[in-house]
This record gives C-alpha cells, sequence and structure tokens, in this order.
C-alpha cells in the first residue's frame, strides 16, 4: 500500500514566514516517514470546498513543488491537477519535466480538465464547455508522449499548433 499525502490549502495563521515554515516540515516529514507522493493543488485561487474563494493564501503549485523537491530526496511530487487551460500544453509539460529533472524522477504529470469557473473568471482564463476541455486534455497529453520520446516533429491538433 502507498500513501500520499495532498496539500489544499495554505491558511496556516502567521502569514508567509509561517506558511514557508510548514510546508517545509510538512514535505521533510512525507519524505522521512515514508510517504509515498506529495501532492499540491493546482488552483490560482483557493478552491477548497471549506475554505471561501478569496478568504484563504493559496500558492502557484509547480514553483510549490519545486520549493519541496530542493528540500527532500525521496518523496515523489505532482499536482493533484492541473487544469488544461491553465498553462499551454507545452509550458505544462517544460514545468513538469524540469521539476522531474531537478528532483531527480521524482515528478508526477496529474492533468485533467479543470471545473472551476469562479476561479476561472477571477483569474481571467478560459474555461471552454467541458467537450472542448477533454479535446484539450487529450491534446496535451499527446504532445506530452511527444516531448519525452523527443518526436519534434509539427503537430497539428484542433487547440494547439506546434511546429
Amino acid at each position: 500500500m502507498r500513501v500520499s499525502i495532498n496539500v489544499t490549502n495554505y491558511s496556516w495563521p502567521g502569514g508567509p514566514r509561517r506558511i514557508r515554515e510548514e510546508l517545509l516540515r510538512l514535505a521533510e516529514a512525507a519524505d522521512e516517514s515514508g510517504i509515498d507522493t506529495l501532492w499540491v493543488s493546482d488552483h490560482l485561487v483557493q478552491a477548497d470546498p471549506n475554505a471561501g474563494l478569496d478568504e484563504t493564501d493559496m500558492l502557484e503549485a509547480y514553483t510549490v513543488l519545486g520549493f519541496a523537491a530542493a528540500r527532500t530526496e525521496r518523496v515523489r511530487l505532482g499536482t493533484m491537477v492541473t487544469g488544461v487551460t491553465f498553462r499551454p500544453a507545452t509550458l505544462l509539460v517544460k514545468a513538469v519535466t524540469t521539476l522531474d529533472v531537478l528532483s531527480g524522477g521524482r515528478a508526477w504529470l496529474g492533468v485533467g480538465t479543470g471545473y472551476h469557473q469562479r476561479e476561472a473568471d477571477a483569474m481571467g482564463l478560459p474555461l471552454p464547455p467541458l467537450a472542448e476541455r477533454y479535446e484539450r486534455l487529450d491534446e496535451t497529453l499527446r504532445i506530452a508522449l511527444r516531448m519525452w520520446s523527443g518526436d519534434d516533429s509539427p503537430f497539428e491538433g484542433t487547440h494547439h499548433h506546434l511546429t
């Protein structure tokens, strides 16, 4: 059996310094105790159902994972999950690949269609209809596999066009 931790809320009292200290404590404890994976939510505003949208702190997921990677040696790292409308597909794959290289092969790609309309509106991001988000998810996964295999040939999808 594998046990993971998912951080969904960064609302520790005490401000930025306390948030940093608690994340560091959590990452190091996960690494030392045998936790398999440390997941962080990839939301741009607080989306924890137990917290208000604008009431609590929310950190950017890949920066948090880079911070955790620098302070750990064993625990695997990933997002639960990145919405395909948050970042261009190639930028997302590049971020996960960079995390994987710098963490010594411990990164996971967690990607999904996204769902939070209030978050998209607050951050000025598109949230197209679900069918389109599934098309974007399919293309993102195809692009990831191509990039990781070294295939640099052009990609012509419905939503992504790579030269």
